[in-house]
């Protein structure tokens, strides 16, 4: 008995040191998981780590948000979860930085708005074509000075049509709409009225301004004719080739007005971003407002009735600006009852004129 208690007792001695160590073991594991888990969920967390912002004076441009993020030691979430890492916001805008008014605009880096619009010009085929006709009339112009009104007319082919737009007789001081002629301009387009007395069938087209239409009333008087009604067309007054009418009254009010600017802009090129490309605006005003409205009356002469702002534009681009009215230097411009014809010929092709209906193409105005 006393034998086996000491056999007992030993075994238990043998066996302690062993639980022991084994139970050792067991906590250094269990504290090894435990080192491991917080290296993982404590050491490893990178947040915002690379977030650079404002470091080079770029905005959201390389934002890496919870890039390398890695939760729970080997649950890897969102490990390569890069939001807005290549957005870009405003860091290559460029506004207005190469700015060419209504031709080359970049607005917002990318948005080109107008880059090929050429507004109200040369859109159409037809259109194109009269301009390359017009411009290779212009290169090979014969046009350097005012020819008579009656001449022209006079020596009209068979088949021939012709349109002159005239600006009107002599005014008051009256600038207005309402302005009437003076009695020296009554006289002037009785004069002019008597030069084409004639079988000619003459149809009449005046701005709405009461002085446009008493030019061609008288006209007609001085013709023999008891009276004449002329069709009132909108597109005979305004500003045809004024482009940007803020800056147009800007440069008027800060250039000594509207005659100094115009004919700078024409023979300089001054000013060109108030206005549109004379040659384009020239032939779409013809092909689409003068042409059309004179064939509708179905009659071989046509005399428009207008004003100097709309008629020397054209007038200077059918002479290639060989004709002074540099009424910013030589003080000369257009005279009253001068402006230009158009010759429409049975083959579709047209000649261009600078007339007068008065003695004088131009007037010197001080």
């Amino acid at each position: 008995m006393k034998f086996r208690n000491l056999l007992a007792v030993a075994a238990i001695a043998c066996i302690v040191p062993f639980l022991i160590s084994c139970d050792d073991d067991a906590t250094s594991s269990a504290n090894s998981e435990n080192d491991v888990e917080t290296v993982v969920r404590d050491s490893v967390i990178i947040r915002d780590s690379v977030v650079i912002r404002d470091s080079i004076v770029i905005r959201d441009s390389v934002i890496f948000r919870d890039s390398v993020r890695v939760v729970d030691s080997l649950n890897v979430m969102d490990s390569v979860h890069v939001k807005d890492s290549i957005r870009v916001v405003d860091s290559v805008q460029v506004r207005d930085s190469v700015q060419v008014r209504d031709s080359i605009r970049i607005i917002d880096s990318v948005l080109v708005t107008d880059s090929a619009l050429v507004s109200d010009t040369a859109v159409v085929a037809d259109t194109l074509s009269a301009l390359e006709k017009n411009n290779q009339y212009v290169r090979e112009s014969e046009v350097t000075a005012f020819t008579s009104l009656k001449t022209v007319i006079d020596n009209l082919a068979e088949g021939e049509k012709i349109i002159a737009m005239l600006r009107h007789a002599e005014r008051g001081d009256d600038y207005t709409t309402t302005g009437p002629l003076n009695d020296n301009g009554v006289q002037q387009a009785l004069s002019v009225g008597e030069k084409l007395q004639g079988d000619w069938d003459i149809y009449f087209a005046a701005s709405p301004s009461t002085r446009t239409h008493q030019t061609c009333h008288n006209i007609a008087k001085g013709r023999g004719q008891a009276d004449t009604l002329a069709d009132t067309l909108e597109f005979l007054g305004g500003t045809w080739f004024v482009k940007d009418t803020v800056a147009y009254n800007q440069y008027k009010s800060d250039h000594n007005g509207s005659w100094n600017v115009t004919t700078k802009w024409l023979y300089e090129g001054s000013y060109a971003d108030a206005f549109y490309d004379v040659a384009a605006r020239s032939t779409e005003y013809l092909d689409d407002n003068i042409i059309p409205a004179f064939e509708r009356s179905g009659k071989n002469v046509g005399i428009f009735i207008s004003h100097d702002l709309l008629i020397i534009p054209v007038v200077a681009y059918f002479s290639n600006n060989s004709i002074d009215m540099k009424y910013y230097t030589t003080k000369k411009w257009l005279n009253y009852l001068a402006g230009f014809a158009v010759i429409l010929k049975p083959d579709g092709t047209r000649r261009f004129y600078a007339v007068k209906g008065l003695d004088a193409g131009t007037m010197k105005k001080e």
